[in-house]
């Protein structure tokens, strides 16, 4: 799940393990996908992101930027549990991974405030299109404004994302990373919506679920960069 850049065998053992494991479970879960072995989605699915956050919690040092995205990933593997289980818990899932994204804000905010008002609206213009393509090829129903405020949420966690890129002060690779992940995941979640709402798209579940685990890596190494890089 971790990004190709870095090099394995530079890597405690501990952490190779995890990245191991991580692998194996994503793996498990592309394979009940594709079997339609329910058992099997639900056991494997969160496991990548749960092992995630048990990496960051093994790290020495540890600030508000490390646990507000422990709390994320956390928040984020509930969210896999309930959205797979049935589609009557995809509402407590969409809360799940909403409040996710708002500890990703506060861990983005932790350590770059600027406003940065030209990313603010490449991101929030980006949620604009998106709903509207949701709103009026869609059938969101009920499910509008809920959609709305997860829209709202999560281009704001990609601006503040943004936010911290070029900014001194901030390690360079954990806010590149951390860039990376917001989009990821941002794509990862635009692709889901679509898939849901409006669009059947072929293969959307496997391009789903692996853009989301590299989203949520780059998030985790981007956690954890800011705190080894100071």
């Amino acid at each position: 799940m971790f990004e190709a850049s870095v090099d394995p065998t530079t890597l405690p053992r501990r952490t190779q393990i995890i990245i191991i494991a991580a692998i194996v479970a994503g793996a498990l879960f592309l394979v009940g996908r594709a079997e339609d072995l329910f058992w099997l989605r639900m056991v494997t699915k969160p496991i990548p992101v749960l092992l995630m956050a048990l990496w960051l919690f093994t790290l020495p040092e540890k600030g508000l930027f490390q646990w507000a995205t422990i709390i994320g990933l956390l928040l984020s593997a509930t969210g896999d549990v309930l959205l797979e289980a049935s589609p009557d818990t995809f509402v407590f899932g969409l809360v799940a991974f909403l409040l996710a994204h708002i500890a990703y804000i506060v861990a983005f905010t932790r350590d770059s405030r600027q406003l940065f008002l030209g990313r603010a609206a490449l991101s929030f213009g980006f949620g604009v299109v998106m709903f509207a393509i949701l709103y009026l090829a869609g059938d969101l129903g009920s499910m509008t404004i809920p959609v709305l405020l997860y829209v709202v949420v999560i281009c704001t966690m990609l601006w503040r994302a943004a936010s911290r890129v070029g900014v001194p002060g901030i390690p360079t690779r954990s806010a590149n990373t951390g860039l990376w992940g917001a989009l990821l995941f941002t794509f990862s979640d635009s692709l889901l919506a679509l898939n849901r709402f409006a669009f059947t798209i072929p293969y959307a579940g496997y391009i789903v679920i692996l853009t989301y685990w590299l989203g949520q890596s780059d998030i985790a190494l981007s956690a954890g960069w800011q705190r080894q890089d100071r």
